[in-house]
């Protein structure tokens, strides 16, 4: 008969195994190059690969986005909108600021045209029209948190 260990035994097991390993110091060299590693990676930060993360498709064809980062303490959400060619976002409100930036391709936001390197700002409280995109469109955006949970 096949017995499962629970999360607690299997806590109790890791402690005991650790407890029964002598440490050893690695070579000079190895610990230089590690510690040199920590001391050059900026400390209070995080970085999200192209790779990493993951995308939530959304209720709407051809749009999806990702979460890059959430900050508690502003209440803000950062994250990444993808817009397929064809695809749109409808008309919504704002609770808080939503700070846009065209990363690539192009789209409308009710009636202003967005190209690369373009910026836009959503008052709190406002409300825009349909997010368009005829050629597929990647936008960078800076939104309340309680927005982004929404979505």
């Amino acid at each position: 008969m096949n017995e499962i260990l629970t999360g607690d035994e299997m806590d109790l097991l890791d402690g005991i195994v650790a407890e029964s390993i002598d440490p050893i110091a690695p070579p000079p060299e190895l610990r230089r190059r590690i510690l040199d590693t920590i001391r050059a990676t900026p400390q209070n930060s995080r970085t999200v690969r192209q790779d990493e993360g993951q995308w939530k498709v959304l209720p709407f064809p051809g749009v999806k986005m990702k979460t890059l980062s959430v900050d508690e303490e502003r209440g803000t959400a950062t994250i990444l909108l993808s817009l397929d060619p064809g695809s749109s976002l409808p008309a919504h409100d704002h609770h808080g600021d939503e700070q846009s930036f065209v990363v690539s391709g192009s789209c409308r936001i009710g009636t202003i045209h967005l190209y690369q390197g373009d910026f836009h700002r959503a008052e709190a409280g406002s409300h825009h029209g349909d997010v368009v995109s005829d050629e597929g469109c990647l936008l960078l955006l800076v939104v309340d948190a309680e927005d982004c949970r929404a979505a």
